[in-house]
């Protein structure tokens, strides 16, 4: 979306200045005959000297246009603030209401457990059960507490500095992250990016990218065998095409098409899958910030495969 407006912008900028040059061009020949003389560089440095206003009229159109182009490039910029301010704040309005819901619920659990411990005489099993079941409401609680952390530094991030990234790089580095998530699930992760290496970009946002992805592919990994994940890349005219697929659960996109990058919204139906649904829509709102975009095919039961497309450079 940004490329083209920049396309755009740069048409009319551009149609702006070749009008500012011609004028003056024409409007010598206009001079010119009307005072019945050749035209020529002599005659028009004559005339100018002749009346002064000729200096005026020949540049105004070069001043207005200059001036033009600013006062539109300012508009603009003001506009592309204000646009993301009504941005951030529908996402704090939804934050605000999850965090009463999501946080609190937990909190809750945790107090009403911890209540039956303290006024009851249980068995011992039944409370080895009882601190179970607060020990996964803490970890309950933590996690969505990271998550809301994650999204409000995202959504507080201005333009991170972009330059070449080095795919196998990240690649390695989301493994060490997701180590023991990698490990536990026997998950297999194959990469290769030979046709096209690098993407131009945030590396941060592209680590976080590939992670959530990575991160998801295990968490919903289907019952009856373990996650695989193949990464690959190939070049596209000016982009790069990363290829992300693997072999979960999947997605009934006929349902859950239309919110698969929305803020908060989970597809599966497993409870024990822990999760507060911002992954994907980190996902999209990183890969459209390095002037990106993303597709998805999904089958439930067989995988789901994502599409990503990032520039190669500038």
């Amino acid at each position: 979306m940004e490329k083209k407006a920049l396309s755009v912008h740069a048409k009319y900028t551009i149609g702006g200045v070749l009008f500012g040059l011609s004028f003056p061009v024409f409007s010598q020949f206009i001079d010119a005959w009307l005072n019945n003389i050749d035209f020529s560089l002599s005659n028009i440095l004559l005339l100018h000297q002749q009346n002064v206003i000729h200096y005026v009229v020949d540049t105004a159109p070069l001043v207005l246009g200059v001036a033009g182009y600013l006062l539109g490039a300012t508009h603009q910029k003001k506009n592309n603030i204000n646009s993301r301010l009504r941005k951030i704040n529908e996402s704090l309005d939804t934050l605000t209401y999850k965090i009463t819901h999501d946080l609190r619920g937990p909190a809750l659990n945790i107090k009403n457990l911890s209540e039956i411990l303290r006024t009851s005489q249980l068995p011992e099993d039944k409370k080895t059960e009882i601190m179970s079941r607060i020990h996964g409401s803490i970890d309950t609680w933590l996690l969505t507490f990271e998550d809301f952390m994650t999204l409000l530094k995202h959504e507080k991030s201005g333009e991170l500095e972009k330059k070449e990234c080095d795919l196998e790089q990240i690649v390695n580095n989301v493994r060490q992250e997701l180590a023991n998530e990698i490990e536990k699930s026997e998950a297999k992760i194959n990469a290769i990016f030979l046709e096209a290496p690098q993407v131009y970009g945030s590396e941060a946002y592209i680590n976080s990218i590939l992670k959530n992805l990575m991160s998801n592919a295990i968490k919903y990994a289907h019952p009856d065998r373990a996650p695989e994940v193949n990464i690959t890349s190939k070049q596209n005219l000016d982009q790069v095409e990363i290829t992300f697929e693997d072999n979960g659960s999947g997605i009934d996109l006929e349902i859950h098409g239309d919110k698969m990058f929305t803020l908060f919204e989970r597809f599966s139906d497993n409870s024990k899958v822990q999760g507060s649904g911002i992954g994907l829509y980190l996902v999209k709102e990183q890969i459209e910030k390095n002037n990106g975009n993303i597709e998805v095919k999904s089958i439930p039961n067989e995988g789901t495969i994502f599409t990503i497309h990032l520039p190669i450079t500038t």
